[in-house]
């Protein structure tokens, strides 16, 4: 969120090459790479959507070509014990 306050945005990459990263990056072996955080300027307008009727999340883009982003409720993903 402090990154959209300068204007800028946010990928998270799963798809990595953990090992040769860690060895780029000179990373110990005792840290876990999980995911890498792409951020920039972006290049196109995104809006934040709700999740569609049966859950469906999948991405879109209308005419104007804003690429529109569904994304569950907060309640909707805590599991309370």
């Amino acid at each position: 969120m402090g990154a959209r306050e300068f204007g800028l945005a946010g990928c998270m990459i799963g798809s990595i090459k953990r090992e040769k990263l860690r060895e780029e990056l000179g990373l110990a072996s005792r840290f876990e790479i999980l995911l890498v955080l792409a951020i920039g300027k972006p290049k196109e307008e995104a809006a934040i959507e709700p999740v569609g009727p049966g859950g469906d999340i999948r991405y879109w883009r209308n005419g104007q070509g804003v690429h529109h982003v569904p994304k569950r409720k907060l309640e909707d993903v805590i599991i309370k014990l």
